[in-house]
C-alpha cells in the first residue's frame, strides 16, 4: 500500500520563511502542505507568533497550484458553521479541488484569553460538520437547521465545492482530529478522515479499529475513509542532542496523564503532585489551560514525574532518532493502519542546527525515508 506524507509548516510568524519552506515542500515532493490554525503557541514555551492560516493557505494555491492544502486542524468556536462553510469552499476553488479540512475540538491557547466559549466542543463540531454537509450537499437550495448551538432558516451558500463525495454530491473531505470517545463516534459516523496525534502504534490502532466499528454501525464503508495521523518529528545523529530534545518533550508529558497512563507509567502518588499545585490531572488537556493557567502554577512542583519517566519511553513512543529509527517506527504506525502521515518538523532552521537544520531533515524525509514507503 503506497503511503502518503504531508508536511506541516509550523510557526508562521514570518511570511517569507514560510513561503521558503513551501517552495522546498513543492521542489521535494510532498503529497499535501498543511498549515496550522493558531493565535498563540502550545504551552508552556512554544512561539506565540503565527499569520492567519486561511489567507496564506489562498496564496500558498497560487504559489503551487499544483499541491494538495491541508488546514491542521481548526476548531468550531471561532467561526460560525456557515463561515467555515464558505471559507472552506472558497479554498475548495482556489486550490481546484485539492483542500482538505482538520478540524478538531479546541485549544484553550487560542481561545481563553480571548473570552472564546470553547464549552460543549465535540457537540459543537458535530453540528459544524451536520451543516457544512447540509450546505454543501444542498447545492443552493435553502436549508432549515434547528440545533443545540445554531439554528438556521431557509439559509443559503452557493457557490457548491468542486470536489465531490463518493456519491457524487459536492463535498469538501474533513478530516477530525483527537481520540476522546465521543471524537471517536463522531468521526465514524460523518468524517472522511481522521488525523489525531501520534501516541503510540498500539494506540493507534486500538483507537482507529473504534473508529472504523462507528462506520459500520453507521453503515458507512471504511474503505471511503482516510486514517490520516499527525506527528512532531526530531532527526539527529547527535546523541547529546536527542537528550536534549528528550527532556523537553517529557516537559510536555508532564501535562499530558492521559499519555502517561496509557503507556503504563503514571503513579497514583502523582494525584497529590497535581492536587498541590491546584490541577486535575482527570482534566488536565490543551482544551482547559492555556500559558496564562500555566504561568499562575508552579509547575516545578511536578519535575519528580520528569525523574521518573525514562527516556527510552519518550524515545520510543515519539518519531525522535536517526534515520534508520525513524523508517522502523513509520513501519509500525503503517502496519497499525496509518495511510496517511502529516510530520511537524521539530529541528531548528538556523545553520547552527546542520547537519540536521529543518531544510535538511525534510529533505532526508522527502528523498531518503518517504520513498522506501511508496
Amino acid at each position: 500500500m503506497k503511503v502518503k506524507f504531508g508536511i506541516e509548516l509550523f510557526f508562521s510568524h514570518s511570511y517569507d520563511f514560510v513561503r521558503k519552506k513551501l517552495k522546498s515542500a513543492v521542489k521535494e515532493g510532498w503529497d499535501s502542505v498543511w498549515l496550522p490554525d493558531h493565535l498563540r503557541g502550545m504551552p508552556p514555551g512554544s512561539i506565540d507568533d503565527f499569520l492567519c492560516v486561511w489567507p496564506m493557505l489562498g496564496s500558498f494555491a497560487e504559489l503551487a497550484p499544483d499541491m494538495t492544502f491541508g488546514v491542521g486542524v481548526t476548531e468550531p468556536h471561532r467561526l460560525h458553521p456557515a463561515s467555515l462553510a464558505q471559507t472552506t469552499t472558497t479554498l475548495d476553488h482556489i486550490t481546484n479541488g485539492k483542500f482538505i479540512l482538520g478540524i478538531g475540538a479546541g485549544e484553550a491557547m487560542n481561545l481563553k484569553c480571548y473570552g472564546i466559549d470553547h464549552s460543549y466542543a465535540v457537540s459543537k463540531m458535530r453540528e459544524h460538520m451536520e451543516i457544512m454537509h447540509e450546505f454543501w450537499h444542498s447545492e443552493g437550495k435553502e436549508i432549515n437547521f434547528d440545533g443545540r448551538f445554531y439554528h438556521l432558516k431557509k439559509a443559503v451558500l452557493l457557490p457548491p465545492p468542486i470536489q465531490r463525495s463518493k456519491d457524487g454530491k459536492p463535498h469538501v473531505p474533513i478530516w477530525v482530529a483527537g481520540n476522546g470517545p465521543k471524537t471517536k463516534q463522531m468521526t465514524g459516523e460523518l468524517a472522511d478522515g481522521w488525523i489525531p496525534l501520534l501516541s503510540s502504534p498500539k494506540l493507534y490502532k486500538e483507537d482507529l479499529e473504534d473508529i472504523k466499528k462507528a462506520m459500520v454501525k453507521s453503515n458507512r464503508d471504511p474503505k471511503d475513509f482516510t486514517a490520516g495521523a499527525y506527528s512532531r518529528i526530531y532527526i539527529n545523529n547527535d546523541e547529546k542532542k536527542i537528550k536534549q530534545h528528550i527532556n523537553g518533550q517529557k516537559m510536555g508529558l508532564m501535562m499530558a496523564p492521559r499519555v502517561l497512563k496509557c503507556h503504563g507509567y503514571w503513579k497514583e502518588e502523582y494525584c497529590e503532585l497535581y492536587d498541590e499545585i491546584g490541577l486535575n490531572p482527570n482534566r488536565l488537556s490543551i482544551l482547559e489551560y492555556d500559558s496564562n493557567d500555566l504561568k499562575k502554577i508552579r509547575i516545578d512542583k511536578l519535575f519528580p514525574i520528569i525523574k521518573d519517566i525514562p527516556d527510552e519511553m519518550v524515545r520510543e513512543q515519539g518519531l525522535i532518532g536517526n534515520e534508520e529509527e525513524i523508517i522502523k517506527k513509520f513501519e509500525k504506525y503503517i502496519q497499525s493502519g496509518a495511510e496517511y502521515i502529516v510530520l511537524e518538523i521539530l529541528n531548528g532552521a538556523s545553520r547552527k542546527n546542520a547537519p540536521f537544520t529543518y531544510f535538511d531533515v525534510s529533505k532526508i524525509l522527502a528523498e531518503k525515508i518517504i520513498p522506501q514507503f511508496q
